[in-house]
């Protein structure tokens, strides 16, 4: 059986005979993962793992029961499909937009869908509309914490469940978004959203950033929230997520992000190398 989790392939996944207890079932995906998938493509199944709350092992195996149920749907409505048989090719929009869910999670907006993918804003809202009617993509909804209260947020997120998922994203393997503003560090009081996190802490809108990231970063990359670890990740000092690297409380996955990060930023910095090859001549 093959499956397709965000847009790579997980082979050989098959349990048979005897009944395996969820602890070994766990750790045999992980391993599997680990072996049969290439390092990016594995860190795209963390990221998605992440920002659902759930671990690699939990996410795969939910994604492969979607899958599974997908795929007998399709059979039992007598909508066969011949072997060999492409999907339809998407549009440029939808290929676009499609391409910035898949490597940019958090997208909460056709805005911000539009902002990632360089189209307009009614072009996003097309694409949107026609990779949701394609189970390409989905919008997923969870309660946060807000300002003393809870309120719902929502993202557009793949639909790795979709029989035609692995089709689908294939067709943005040549795709080039525009590059995206440098971010920039967060400077001054914690957004509120993230007190209730500081729960044991006198007064959480007294911390300011980025005086304070080094006791920030570890609350929020350790504590019970996904989205402030993604935060976290983006908007904290590089000195403060390598400490969160140092601590041996820092779960794996957190680790993984905050890992991906760094690399990410230290790809994109000025190389001090290559100015100071410039000679100039009188």
């Amino acid at each position: 059986m093959a499956d397709s989790v965000s847009g790579t392939t997980v082979s050989g996944t098959t349990v048979s005979g005897t009944t395996v207890s969820g602890t070994t079932e766990a750790r045999s995906r992980t391993a599997q993962l680990s072996l049969r998938m290439r390092t990016s493509e594995l860190e795209r199944v963390r990221t998605a793992a992440l920002v659902s709350g759930e671990t690699v092992a939990q996410f795969v195996r939910e994604a492969v029961r979607e899958r599974c149920r997908a795929t007998q749907e399709r059979a039992s409505g007598n909508a066969e499909i011949p072997a060999g048989q492409a999907a339809a090719p998407l549009r440029r929009a939808e290929r676009l937009v499609l391409a910035a869910v898949a490597s940019r999670p958090g997208i909460r907006s056709v805005a911000a869908a539009a902002a990632a993918a360089g189209i307009s804003w009614s072009a996003a809202r097309g694409a949107l509309d026609a990779l949701v009617a394609r189970d390409a993509v989905r919008r997923r909804s969870w309660k946060q914490s807000w300002r003393g209260g809870v309120r719902d947020v929502s993202a557009w997120e793949l639909n790795v469940a979709s029989a035609d998922f692995e089709e689908l994203i294939a067709q943005t393997a040549h795709v080039r978004l525009p590059p995206q503003s440098p971010l920039v560090e967060h400077s001054g009081r914690l957004p509120p959203q993230f007190w209730p996190l500081f729960w044991n802490h006198p007064a959480p809108s007294h911390l300011r950033l980025p005086d304070d990231a080094d006791y920030v970063a570890n609350r929020l990359v350790n504590g019970p929230s996904p989205v402030a670890a993604l935060w976290a990740s983006v908007h904290l000092p590089n000195d403060a997520l390598q400490g969160c690297l140092r601590l041996r409380s820092t779960r794996a996955r957190r680790r993984h992000l905050i890992e991906n990060e760094l690399a990410a930023r230290a790809r994109e910095a000025p190389c001090p190398a290559a100015a100071a090859s410039v000679t100039t001549t009188a």
